[in-house]
């Protein structure tokens, strides 16, 4: 009987997973039709120096490719994993988006990289992955200050030409930026001068308008036909600040930002974790250094947009999914606190309830909560909210509500929430409907549970345990806040909200 029920498992597991590679491949078909589609209507221009029968059907890439569809589809399933809600958040994100007549994402390459042929070929075959899927890369090679310059530059010149090799063995084609090109000025009294710095986009435009990977070396030229080298990252500002990216991607050998115990630090929430460092012994003042230098990039940026720092073999994961090795830093938006509802767009906030519950509040919602309100801790645009009420029989507070659109969770606002909210919230409880797909988020922030078919109530920082049967006993005695047939069919999700309460 075990054997057969252990098949049986087995059987249904499998096809499980059969059925999500099945999806996700039609969704990525869909999206590389659409894109595909999309690119047809609009006109072509090819230069480069290869054999003009490479060229008789422009649309087409080089017959060296290695790779079509269904090998991209493959390696994508392999690198980032077969979970369709988060691979259709990213594809649809990610794919959907790029023109790739534009800068999506600009590369910083590590010196590190640039010497080792292994981890040149990982990134050539990442990198030529993401062009050849929409995604418009512009790739910063560095150079190294502790050599003289003559070396420095013929080496960093070797990489760039042997880094565009590989990646046209992927079926790519690529121009080397070399330096004295005309696109990085510097001044003549002083061209290590980082104000003077400017940067000419003619070059790098022309490269992906004619479907050519652009490889910036970081070397400038005074007026003067002087050539002198960058710092690679203060160029990697330049042209981002220029080209406005979604990504900018600090690739190494190493990965991501480690903490005193060696495990990567996975995401860092800007200004907030800067004004914090004093409190984590693994910020050393390089890292405080480069925080503070990240942070000054992605306030120039579009709000979306975020930095990376990662390996060369966990880029897609990096990309595309919320598992990878590397760090992550998102400019996030200020969290605000209120004692009262003083102050509050209630409108606003009953929208932002509703979107995120997709039911609506009842009408007396928030003068039902008026005099038992502890306090609120919301987004400053309204795109995530904690409120948290008086509960003086238990005497710890009730976290009534935790609700953050979508498009904020993608942009770190519901983990800066919850970091602020238990940052000065020494205790809580709470309640959430036991088939609430949010509730394995909350098992992993509580500190204890309990559950029923209808509620599981789950809190933290209680010391004595003969107390947790008194906050279970309240959190599911409390009144439903949503209206009983309050469901709005009109809004439609990709994914789910964080959403606690009832």
């Amino acid at each position: 009987m075990l054997a057969v029920s252990t098949k049986f498992v087995s059987s249904v597991c499998l096809r499980s997973q059969q059925c999500a590679v099945y999806r996700l491949q039609l969704l990525y078909q869909q999206l590389r039709w659409s894109n595909s589609k999309s690119s047809l209507t609009k006109p072509s221009l090819i230069h480069t120096t290869a054999a003009p029968h490479l060229y008789n059907n422009t649309h087409q890439t080089s017959p060296n490719r290695l790779f079509d569809g269904n090998s991209d589809l493959h390696r994508f399933l392999i690198e980032v994993g077969t979970d369709p809600k988060e691979a259709r958040y990213w594809l649809k994100n990610f794919m959907s988006s790029a023109e790739s007549s534009e800068v999506f994402m600009v590369v910083s390459l590590n010196n590190d990289v640039m010497e080792s042929h292994a981890q040149l070929e990982t990134f050539a075959s990442t990198i030529s992955f993401l062009y050849r899927n929409g995604i418009s890369p512009l790739i910063v090679c560095g150079s190294r200050a502790d050599q003289p310059f003559k070396v420095t530059k013929d080496s960093c010149v070797w990489s760039a030409v042997k880094l565009s090799d590989l990646i046209e063995q992927h079926g790519m084609y690529t121009r080397v930026l070399y330096p004295g090109c005309g696109v990085v000025y510097g001044n003549d009294c002083d061209p290590t001068d980082i104000s003077g710095l400017t940067v000419t986009t003619d070059l790098i435009t022309r490269s992906l308008v004619t479907k050519h990977l652009p490889i910036l070396l970081s070397f400038g030229e005074t007026p003067r036909g002087q050539i002198f080298p960058v710092n690679p990252w203060d160029l990697t500002v330049q042209v981002s600040r220029i080209f406005q990216p979604k990504k900018v991607m600090l690739v190494n050998s190493v990965g991501g930002l480690t903490d005193e115990h060696g495990r990567v630090v996975a995401n860092i929430n800007l200004p907030f974790d800067l004004a914090n460092l004093n409190q984590r012994s693994w910020c050393s003042p390089a890292i405080i250094e480069t925080m503070a230098k990240i942070n000054k990039l992605l306030i120039d940026l579009p709000f979306e947009s975020s930095v990376v720092i990662s390996s060369a073999d966990t880029m897609l994961r990096e990309l595309f999914s919320h598992r990878g090795s590397g760090t992550f830093f998102r400019a996030t938006e200020a969290i605000h606190k209120y004692s009262s509802l003083k102050g509050i767009d209630l409108d606003r906030l009953r929208v932002l309830l509703n979107r995120s519950f997709m039911v609506e509040i009842q009408d007396t919602y928030f003068d039902d909560i008026s005099d038992q309100i502890h306090a609120i801790y919301l987004s400053e645009t309204y795109s995530g909210v904690a409120i948290v009420l008086r509960c003086e029989e238990q005497g710890v507070p009730y976290l009534c509500k935790f609700a953050v659109t979508n498009k904020a969770q993608g942009q770190g606002t519901g983990d800066l929430l919850w970091d602020t909210l238990t940052h000065s919230e020494r205790s809580l409880f709470w309640r959430s409907r036991t088939i609430n797909p949010i509730n394995t988020w909350y098992f992993k922030k509580c500190e204890g549970s309990w559950n029923n078919e209808v509620w599981t109530v789950f809190w933290y920082g209680i010391e004595d345990p003969h107390l947790s049967s008194g906050l279970i006993e309240d959190a599911i005695g409390r009144k439903d806040s949503f209206k009983p047939r309050g469901v709005i069919g009109n809004i439609m999700s990709d994914d789910e909200e964080e959403r606690i309460g009832g």
